[in-house]
């Protein structure tokens, strides 16, 4: 009868209507019909449900770490978080292709970038979407280091081309001397594109071997509106922001503050905050150290691209924690603690709350998502196929 009723309706009703359902609820309506099916899977549709997911109110918390299976293997876990006190709203998901004899400390979680994350490994790439629970792996990293030489990468980024309208990965890498013979005088710096359009990597040529060294750091890169930002270590070791125009395909650099610009001692941190690039610097986590002589700090710039907008935002007291994560609702940091847990601080009402969410010491990351119907694309019959969790 609901049905009946539904076809009485202008189409123009019907999509205001799908327009405001969850994902859920839209995949159970393609089996209405092929004429839904259609509707709901067209790329007019699509893009007008992102769109209007991105002033939806409802976000959630994908939270990623590596856990222990066995002495020799470790696995990558995704749990999905939803509210003020982070309760789980679906099972965990294991993620395939990022097991790892080793703590998988050096993954990046990437995104949401146009509806989609990556979750990039030192030896794969899947290319994920949570609400319809389709992923695909990536090609691989070429590897080419000529004999006698090692190749190790430095940084990786994830975004959304929109010239192009194509998904792009890019990575920076350095071949060097094998060991005990590094010569860093003697290194190459490589930047490595791949294109969703043509599922092939490409090398980019004339890569400047005086541009900054990728600074790593658990929350070191995003995806900030037609770029990759990371952190880097520039000229006299003064950090700086190094991005990456996914467009253009060029480098550029962003100066930080004077005040606290210096490598040797803090940790940094970045983040996107009221659509603004952010900074976070924090005191170093190793033993040695002691969080208690210095303050985290928070800088935001206020007017992209301008030196003079950047602005403390924030001083935070000495906490205990590994590294922050993310700024949620423009003022809850998720962060790793010293003992492994997933905490928040409250920027506003100092308060400090613990969750029983643990894994492996430094593998933890945290994305906020809104539920999107973004397909991951597939252009080729040679490409590895999109499947379902």
């Amino acid at each position: 009868m609901a049905h009946e009723i539904l076809k009485k309706l202008p189409e123009d009703v019907i999509i205001y209507i799908l327009l405001r359902l969850p994902i859920k609820s839209l995949i159970r309506f393609t089996c209405i019909s092929k004429t839904w099916y259609i509707l709901i899977r067209s790329s007019t549709f699509i893009n007008l449900h992102l769109n209007n997911s991105k002033t939806a109110k409802e976000e959630f918390i994908i939270f990623k770490r590596s856990l222990q299976v066995d002495p020799f293997q470790h696995k990558t876990t995704l749990s999905f978080l939803f509210g003020d006190d982070l309760k789980p709203v679906l099972s965990d998901l294991d993620v395939p292709y990022l097991e790892s004899t080793f703590v998988n400390d050096y993954d990046q979680f990437i995104g949401p970038c146009h509806g989609l994350v990556a979750l990039i490994s030192m030896m794969n790439t899947v290319l994920f979407n949570p609400a319809t629970r389709n992923y695909r792996l990536l090609p691989r990293f070429p590897s080419d280091a000529p004999q006698g030489f090692r190749c190790s990468i430095d940084g990786v980024g994830f975004g959304f081309d929109s010239i192009a309208n194509d998904y792009k990965v890019v990575r920076i890498s350095e071949v060097y001397n094998d060991p005990p013979y590094r010569d860093p005088y003697s290194s190459e710096q490589k930047v490595e594109v791949y294109d969703m359009i043509t599922d092939f990597w490409r090398e980019l040529d004339n890569i400047d071997q005086d541009m900054p060294r990728i600074y790593w750091a658990p929350s070191s890169m995003v995806f900030y509106k037609s770029a990759c930002y990371w952190l880097a270590i520039g000229p006299k070791d003064k950090m700086i922001i190094l991005y990456f125009d996914m467009g253009t395909e060029i480098f550029n650099s962003i100066n930080l503050p004077h005040t606290c610009n210096s490598y040797n001692g803090p940790h940094y941190g970045l983040v996107v905050l009221r659509d603004s690039i952010t900074m976070l610097r924090y005191p170093n986590p190793n033993p040695e150290y002691d969080p208690a002589q210095d303050l985290m700090q928070i800088w935001m710039m206020k007017e992209y691209g301008v030196y003079d907008s950047w602005m403390k935002i924030y001083t935070v007291r000495p906490l205990l924690i590994e590294s922050p994560l993310l700024i949620w609702k423009d003022c809850v940091m998720l962060c790793e603690s010293r003992e492994g847990s997933l905490i928040s601080y409250d920027l506003k009402l100092d308060k400090i709350q613990e969750f029983n969410l643990q894994g492996c010491p430094t593998s933890m990351r945290a994305i906020c998502y809104k539920e999107s119907m973004i397909q991951i694309p597939c252009e080729s019959k040679d490409s590895a196929q999109v499947q379902y969790f």
